[in-house]
C-alpha cells in the first residue's frame, strides 16, 4: 500500500511521519528539484506500507516547487490513500487544500491536529460535523504528544482497502460556472483520461487550460543503496524521476474558445473556482467550529507582542542567539574536555598494548600521533555541535524560529535578499551543508543561488570551534570575547557586501514579497528535538570517521616521511615550502599553509593537521592552540583567523552547492570568490596591523 501524507506547512506532518516510520526513513531530493523528499516503510498486520511525506503546501496550483511536487505525485503515483493533515486552530485556511485534494484523490482521511492548542484558544472543532460536511473520515490527533497517530494510520489503511471509492461532497459553484463545468464534463466523459482521474477534477483543469492534462508519464524510481546511511543533514540523493511519453490533446478546445469570447479565460476560471471553495468553507464553518470569545488574545498573541515588537523583538532575538552560542561554546566545554581526556587515555592504552605486542614504532606513532591526535581533536567538538542543533530544533519546534526569520527580513532586505534567507544563514552557524540545503525554502531561484553562495561566509560550528581554541590561546580573558565579536562582525559585514555584489552578478529580476506563516507557540517535544539533533550529530560523526580519519593518516604520512629528518624537510614541509610564497605576504609559515590546504576536505581537519604538524599528541585542542603561540604572534594569529573563517568551504559544502544549484560554473565561482576574498582580507588585516604598530 502507498500512502501520501499531505498538509500545509507547520501543520505537524513531520512529527506524524517520524512517529510512524521511526528510523526506517530515506531522505533525499525529488528528481530535478531542490525540495527534500522523505519516504518511510511501515509494517502493520503483515502489510508493508510505503509512506511519502510530501512537501508542505497551501494549494495544488502548479506554481511553487512544493505545489508542483505534491500534485505531480498524487497524479502520477496514484497513492492508495491520502492522509491530509489539518491544523484545528487554523482550520479555515487548511480546508482550502483539503477541498483541492478531495477533487483529485477519491480516498482521503483527515487528521485534525493541534486540537489541544485550538481548545486552549477557545476553538472547538466538531469532528462529526466536519466528517459529514466533507463525507470523509476525520481523526483527532495531538501529534506533539503522540495521541491519535496510530488511529489516524489505522483509518487510512481501512479506507485504502475499501472495494470501491467512497462518494465525496462536491463544492457548489455558481449556476453560471456549474453549467460550464458540466458542459466540459460531457465532452470528457468518454475520454480515456476520465477513467484515470475524477471527471469533475478533469473538467476543472481543462477549463483552467492546465498543461499537465493530457500528458502521459513513465516513472523510474532508483533502487535504494543497501547499507548506506541516509540522514536529513548531508544526504542529497534523488527520488523518483519521470519521463514524458506522449501528449494527448483532450476534447473541448472549441468550447474553451467560446468561453474566452465570453470573457472566461483560464485565469478567470481559476479565480472563480478558488472563490467558490472559500465561500463553501465559510458556509460550513459555523457548523463545524465554535469559537468562544474570539477577541480574547491567545498566549501566542501575548508572546508575539514582545517577540515581534519593533522595540523588544530584536533584543530578545539577540538574547536567544546569545544563549544558543553560550550553550554551544561555554556549557559544552567540560564535555569536550572530558572527550579529549578520554581519547588521550585510550590512545595511551592502545599504544601500551602495541608495545607489549612489540608492534613496529611507526604503527605506534600512527595510532598515537596520527589517528588519535587527528580524530581525537575533532571529537572534542561533538558536544558543541550537538548542543547547537538541539537549540536549533528547540527554536524550530516551539515556533520561535519563524519569528526570528520575520525579524531578520528587514536585514535581509538591506542585502537584497528574502526574509527566508535568514533560515539558511542561521543554519550555517551549525553546519554550512544544512545551511545551503535550507535555501530550498526560497521560491525565487536567484534568491536561492545568492543565499547559497554567501552561506560559506558564515562560520560553522567546526570553524567556530577552531577559532575559539586559537582565540583562547592568543587572546585570553575578556580580550578573547572582543576578538570573537570582531570576527563575527566582519563575517556579517562581508555577507552583506557580498550579497549586494552578487545581486549584480546574478542579475536578479523582480523579487517576491516575504510571505510566511507564523505558527502558534507550543511546548517542544523531546522526540522533535532529540531526533533531528541525533541525525545531524551522527552525520558529523560519520564524516569524522571518514574524511578526518583519512586526512589524519595522510597528514601523518606526509609529516613523518622521509623518516629521521626535521619536520620542515618532510613531504608536508616540502609542500608547505611550495605554498610559502602565498602565505608569506600574510605572515604564515609552512605549517599554516598545509593546514589550510587540508582544511578543504573538512574544516574539522584543520586542528588535527595542526596538532600533527606541531607535534602535539592525542591531547585537547587547547594544547594544539597553545603550541601555536610559540610560532606565531597575536597579529599572525588574528590574520589566520580571518583567512580561516572566510576561505573556501569544506568539500561537503562544495558538493552540496553543486547538487543544490545544479551548476558547476556557479559552484566554481563560489569557491574562487571565497578563496580570493579570504586572502585579500587577510592581507589587509596583516599589513594594516603592522602599519598601526601591532605585533
Amino acid at each position: 500500500m502507498k500512502i501520501a501524507l499531505v498538509g500545509n506547512p507547520n501543520v505537524g506532518k513531520s512529527t506524524v511521519f517520524n512517529v510512524l516510520t521511526g528510523s526506517n526513513q530515506q531522505v533525499g531530493n525529488w528528481a530535478g528539484k531542490t525540495v527534500e523528499r522523505k519516504s518511510g516503510m511501515i509494517k502493520r498486520d503483515q502489510q508493508t506500507i510505503e509512506m511519502i511525506d510530501l512537501p508542505g503546501t497551501y494549494s495544488l496550483t502548479a506554481y511553487s516547487q512544493e505545489e508542483i511536487i505534491t500534485r505531480e505525485y498524487i497524479l502520477r503515483e496514484n497513492p492508495d490513500v491520502v492522509m491530509a493533515m489539518v491544523d484545528a486552530s487554523n482550520i479555515e485556511r487548511n480546508l482550502y487544500l483539503v477541498l483541492q485534494i478531495l477533487e483529485l484523490a477519491p480516498r482521503v482521511v483527515i487528521g485534525l491536529n493541534m486540537v489541544d492548542l485550538a481548545e486552549s484558544s477557545g476553538i472547538t472543532v466538531h469532528t462529526v460535523e466536519l466528517a459529514k460536511a466533507l463525507n470523509v473520515p476525520v481523526v483527532e490527533i495531538v501529534a506533539a504528544k503522540g495521541k491519535g497517530i496510530e488511529s489516524f494510520l489505522t483509518e487510512a489503511i481501512r479506507v485504502g482497502m475499501l472495494p470501491q471509492d467512497p462518494l465525496q461532497s462536491k463544492v457548489p459553484y455558481l449556476v453560471e460556472i456549474e453549467s460550464k463545468v458540466q458542459a466540459m464534463e460531457k465532452l470528457l466523459a468518454n475520454n480515456t483520461w476520465a477513467t484515470k482521474y475524477p471527471l469533475r477534477w478533469l473538467a476543472l483543469k481543462r477549463l483552467e487550460r492546465d498543461p499537465e492534462i493530457g500528458q502521459e508519464w513513465k516513472s523510474s524510481t532508483p533502487k535504494p543503496v543497501k547499507g548506506k546511511d541516509k540522514d536529513a543533514c548531508c544526504d542529497v540523493g534523488d527520488g523518483a524521476s519521470y519521463e514524458l511519453q506522449k501528449t494527448i490533446e483532450l476534447p473541448g478546445e472549441e468550447l474553451l474558445k467560446k468561453y474566452e469570447e465570453e470573457g472566461w479565460n483560464k485565469d478567470h476560471f481559476e479565480m472563480a473556482f478558488a472563490d467558490a471553495k472559500y465561500q463553501y468553507i465559510s458556509q460550513i464553518l459555523p457548523k463545524i467550529r465554535t469559537h468562544i470569545n474570539p477577541s480574547k488574545p491567545t498566549w501566542t498573541d501575548v508572546i508575539d507582542r514582545w517577540t515581534l515588537s519593533p522595540i523588544w523583538g530584536y533584543p530578545i532575538m539577540f538574547a536567544v542567539l546569545a544563549l544558543v552560542f553560550w550553550g554551544s561554546f561555554v556549557a559544552s566545554a567540560p564535555l569536550g574536555g572530558a572527550i579529549s581526556q578520554g581519547m588521550a587515555w585510550m590512545a595511551e592504552l592502545i599504544v601500551r598494548l602495541l608495545q607489549w605486542g612489540h608492534a613496529p614504532e611507526f604503527v605506534q606513532s600512527l595510532i598515537r600521533d596520527g589517528i588519535f591526535a587527528g580524530v581525537g581533536a575533532v571529537l572534542a567538538f561533538v558536544p558543541q555541535i550537538a548542543i547547537f542543533f538541539a537549540f536549533f530544533s528547540l527554536m524550530q519546534d516551539s515556533g520561535y524560529l519563524a519569528r526570528a526569520a520575520f525579524l531578520g527580513d528587514r536585514f535581509m532586505q538591506l542585502m537584497g535578499l528574502h526574509g527566508k534567507s535568514f533560515f539558511s544563514l542561521v543554519s550555517g552557524f551549525g553546519c554550512n551543508v544544512p545551511g545551503i540545503m535550507a535555501t530550498r525554502t526560497l521560491e525565487d531561484p536567484k534568491d536561492r543561488l545568492i543565499t547559497m553562495l554567501i552561506n560559506p561566509l558564515i562560520p560553522c560550528v567546526p570553524r567556530l570551534g577552531v577559532m575559539s581554541a586559537v582565540v583562547a590561546a592568543f587572546f585570553p580573558g575578556s580580550r578573547g570575547t572582543v576578538i570573537m565579536l570582531s570576527l563575527l562582525t566582519l563575517s556579517m559585514f562581508l555577507v552583506m557586501v557580498s550579497a549586494l555584489f552578487l545581486r549584480r552578478v546574478v542579475k536578479q529580476t523582480q523579487r517576491s514579497a516575504f510571505v510566511m506563516e507564523l505558527p502558534l507557540y507550543h511546548i517542544p517535544t523531546l522526540r522533535n528535538v532529540l531526533l533531528p539533533t541525533w541525525q545531524k550529530t551522527y552525520s558529523f560523526l560519520r564524516r569524522a570517521w571518514t574524511f578526518i580519519l583519512v586526512a589524519s593518516i595522510v597528514v601523518w604520512v606526509l609529516s613523518s616521511y622521509p623518516q629521521g629528518v626535521p619536520m620542515n624537510a618532510t613531504w608536508a614541509g616540502t609542500m608547505g615550502g611550495w605554498l610559502s610564497f602565498i602565505g608569506a605576504p600574510l605572515g604564515f609559515d609552512w605549517r599554516i599553509m598545509v593546514a589550510i590546504v587540508f582544511g578543504f576536505t573538512a574544516k574539522e581537519t584543520t586542528l588535527s593537521t595542526l596538532g600533527i604538524l606541531y607535534g602535539v599528541a592525542a591531547n585537547a585542542s587547547q594544547s594544539i592552540a597553545q603550541a601555536m603561540t610559540g610560532a606565531m604572534t597575536p597579529l599572525n594569529a588574528y590574520t589566520f583567523l580571518v583567512v580561516y573563517m572566510l576561505y573556501i568551504p569544506c568539500l561537503a559544502s562544495v558538493v552540496t552547492t553543486y547538487k543544490e544549484s545544479g551548476s558547476l560554473g556557479w559552484t566554481s565561482f563560489g569557491v574562487a570568490y571565497n578563496l580570493i576574498l579570504s586572502f585579500i582580507m587577510g592581507w589587509i588585516v596583516f599589513h594594516g596591523g603592522l602599519a598601526l604598530g601591532f605585533h
